[in-house]
C-alpha cells in the first residue's frame, strides 16, 4: 500500500476521531518527511514498517540511539507515527493505544453500554487496581479497534478479528503482548458468560511459547546486589522501610504488590514462617523466615513504623493520614534513589524496580542447584514454562549473595 493511500485513510480517521488540528498538522508534516525518503532511497512511495524504521534511523538516528541509551522520550513518541502508518496498512484502522485525555476514546452504539457494564463488573472482582485499569484499558482499544473495522455489534465477533487486533502489537515487548492477551482473554469471557458471544474465542487465543531468544529478565549481580543494600540508612525510619522491603523481594521474591499487603497476621514468629495469599494467582503461599528477613521488619516495626495503630499494615506511607502504600505506586523510584547513591549504573536493557530483584531471586537459587518446582512455588508462578526463563541467567551462588547481609545487629 502506498503512503498516500495510507495518510489519505489515516487524516479522514483523524479528523472523525476529533484529533487537534496541531497533533494533525504534525503527523502531516512527518508524513511528508517519510514519502521524501521513500522517493530518494527506494524510487517509490510504497510503505512497510522495515522502511518506516529505516526513516527515522536516517532522520533522527532513532535506532543508533535507542541502543547506546542516549534516545530522547520526545523521539521515542516519533515511534508512534510509524506504528500508526503501519496498523493502517495491515488493517485500516487509527489504533488508539495511548491517547491525551483531552481527547479520549469515546465508544458509540453498542460498545458504550457493553463498556461500562464491563468496567462495573471489573471493579467487584477482587483483581488488583492495576490489573482492573489494564484490563478495562485493553477492552477499551479492542472495541474501538472492532468499531472501525466496522464491527459494530458483539455477536459479530469472531477469532480473525481477535488476532487482526493482536497483530496490531507487533513490534512491542512480548509482556506487553502477553498482558494485551490476558486482557483480551478475560473480556471475550465476559462477552461469553452474558450471552453476548455464541463462541469460546478466549480458550482459542493462544500466547506462543517463549522463544529461546525471548529477553531473559533483569537480574542483579552480586557486587551490585552488596553496592544496593550497604547505602540504605537503616538508622531512618524509610531506610528501616526500605531495607525489609528490598530483603522480602531479593531473598523471597516476594512481589512488590504481596509485600505492600503484607499485614502483621502474615508473620509467624514463633515458627519463623510467613504465609500469604498472593495477590496476583490467588494462591496461598507459606515461605520460610530467615532470621535476617525476620529482624528487619522487626526493626521497622519497632523503631521505624509510624506509630499508628489503626491499620494492620505492615508497611505504610510516613506521612499523615498513614494509608497503606498505593497499589499503582510500584516504588521504582526508591530503588533509582539508592541505585544513584550506590553508583549502580542503569540503562534500558536493565529494569531497576522491585520486580528486578524478584528474578534475581530466582536466578540465585537456580544458581544453588534448586529444582525448577522448588523455585516455581517459592515464587508463586503458575507453572514451570514461566520459571524455566531463569535457566538462562547466570549468577554466582547464593551463598555469596547473602555476604553483604551478614552482620546485621539483631534488635534486642
Amino acid at each position: 500500500m502506498t503512503l498516500t493511500v495510507i495518510t489519505e485513510g489515516l487524516l479522514k480517521l483523524l479528523e472523525a476521531n476529533h484529533y487537534n488540528p496541531a497533533t494533525i498538522r504534525f503527523y502531516q508534516r512527518e508524513w511528508n518527511k517519510i514519502s521524501s525518503f521513500l522517493y530518494a532511497e527506494y524510487s517509490d512511495e510504497e510503505f512497510e514498517m522495515e522502511r518506516g524504521l529505516a526513516y527515522l534511523e536516517n532522520q533522527y538516528g532513532f535506532v543508533t540511539r535507542y541502543n547506546d541509551g542516549t534516545l530522547s522520550q520526545q523521539r521515542v513518541q516519533l515511534l508512534r507515527v510509524v506504528h500508526m502508518l503501519e496498523d493502517y496498512r495491515l488493517h485500516q484502522v487509527l489504533t488508539r493505544r495511548y491517547h491525551a485525555s483531552k481527547n479520549p476514546i469515546v465508544l458509540g452504539g453498542k460498545y458504550s453500554e457493553i463498556f461500562k457494564d464491563y468496567c462495573s463488573y471489573l471493579g467487584g472482582t477482587d483483581l488488583a487496581a492495576s490489573t482492573v485499569k489494564h484490563y478495562s484499558s485493553t477492552a477499551l482499544v479492542f472495541l474501538d479497534f472492532l468499531s472501525q473495522k466496522g464491527i459494530e455489534d458483539p455477536s459479530a465477533i469472531d477469532l480473525s478479528g481477535c488476532n487482526g487486533y493482536l497483530k496490531t502489537l507487533a513490534g512491542f515487548s512480548f509482556k506487553t503482548v502477553e498482558q494485551n492477551v490476558c486482557g483480551l482473554r478475560f473480556l471475550l469471557r465476559y462477552l461469553l458468560e452474558n450471552g453476548l458471544l455464541s463462541e469460546d474465542y478466549a480458550s482459542k487465543i493462544h500466547m506462543p511459547p517463549v522463544s529461546k531468544q525471548a529477553t531473559i529478565p533483569s537480574a542483579w549481580t552480586v557486587d551490585e546486589l552488596k553496592q544496593l543494600i550497604s547505602v540504605i540508612d537503616r538508622n531512618s525510619p524509610i531506610g528501616k522501610r526500605d531495607y525489609a522491603m528490598i530483603l522480602l523481594a531479593c531473598v523471597l521474591g516476594l512481589r512488590i504488590s504481596d509485600i505492600k499487603s503484607l499485614r502483621f497476621s502474615n508473620f509467624d514468629w514463633n515458627n519463623k514462617e510467613l504465609f500469604l495469599v498472593q495477590k496476583k494467582t490467588k494462591k496461598p503461599l507459606k515461605l520460610p523466615l530467615p532470621d535476617l528477613i525476620g529482624w528487619a521488619v522487626i526493626d521497622y516495626i519497632r523503631d521505624g513504623r509510624p506509630k499508628y495503630d489503626a491499620s494492620d499494615f505492615v508497611f505504610i506511607k510516613h506521612m499523615p493520614p498513614f494509608n497503606p502504600l498505593s497499589d499503582n505506586d510500584h516504588l521504582q523510584r526508591q530503588i533509582i534513589y539508592h541505585m544513584n547513591k550506590a553508583g549502580i549504573h542503569r540503562d534500558r536493557n536493565k529494569h531497576s524496580g522491585f520486580h528486578s530483584l524478584r528474578h534475581s531471586a530466582g536466578s540465585m537459587m537456580l544458581e544453588m542447584g534448586t529444582s525448577l518446582p522448588v523455585i516455581t512455588t517459592v515464587l508463586g508462578h503458575s507453572d514451570m514454562d514461566v520459571t524455566a526463563i531463569y535457566l538462562k541467567t547466570d549468577l554466582s551462588k547464593l551463598a555469596e549473595c547473602v555476604l553483604p547481609l551478614e552482620g546485621i545487629d539483631h534488635v534486642q
